[in-house]
């Protein structure tokens, strides 16, 4: 092999080839970023579409029975005799009211699904834990719950709240609250869920910088 063959060989890539290499890289980091962009902004579509759907079926079923879901103390006798009966005074402030509230809606057909109704499984008023047979799911796997109290981290006075359930990336949260409210964590009808204010927060503002997974928002009317 000549001399002039062996350096060309040992000389490495060009600038031009590296520079090819780094526009090609760019390329794909921005069709996966672009990508991911668009997922989230489906799941927000998604997860708007659902508490749509849920104000839509309480109200719904407020007009039928007068009464609220979960709270209705007919519910054996004018829904089903599966349905486990609240006490009537229009507040989701019992346990059995909170996992009653998902199977009433679905035992009158408002919402799909079935669910037990089960006080064991709902946890507490303000906790977001439950399970797949007592609240349905949100799209990360947490639990939507309805409950009486004032888990919004900026409100002053209890009212029914619906949590959106563990494991919502803040980002999303973020997205959702521009939608459906001012796009502020502290404000309005849509707030970060109190217990999550140091860890998806700062300065009342939803903490992008974070990229924290685990956050948890409430929407109240």
């Amino acid at each position: 092999m000549s001399k002039c063959l062996r350096y060309r060989a040992a000389a490495g890539f060009t600038l031009v080839e590296v520079a090819i290499v780094l526009v090609i890289i760019g390329l794909i980091l921005g069709g996966v970023f672009k990508g991911q962009a668009l997922i989230d902004s489906a799941r927000v579509r998604s997860i708007q579409s659902e508490l749509t759907g849920i104000q839509s079926a309480w109200l719904s079923f407020a007009d039928r029975y007068r009464a609220i879901p979960g709270d209705f103390a007919r519910a054996d006798l004018q829904i089903d005799s599966a349905a486990r009966p609240g006490n009537g005074n229009g507040r989701l402030d019992s346990a059995g009211e909170r996992a009653g509230v998902w199977q009433q809606l679905a035992l009158a057909g408002f919402i799909s699904g079935s669910f037990d109704g089960s006080a064991a499984n709902v946890g507490t008023a303000g906790g977001v834990d439950c399970t797949a047979s007592t609240c349905p799911k949100n799209p990360f796997n947490g639990y939507y719950k309805i409950a009486y109290g004032s888990q919004a981290a900026g409100s002053e006075s209890a009212a029914n709240e619906i949590l959106t359930g563990r494991q919502m990336p803040v980002g999303i949260l973020a997205q959702l609250d521009t939608r459906l409210d001012d796009g502020v964590a502290m404000t309005g009808r849509f707030q970060v869920h109190r217990d999550y204010v140091s860890t998806c927060t700062r300065n009342g503002n939803w903490d992008h910088a974070s990229a924290n997974a685990n956050c948890v928002g409430v929407l109240r009317d």
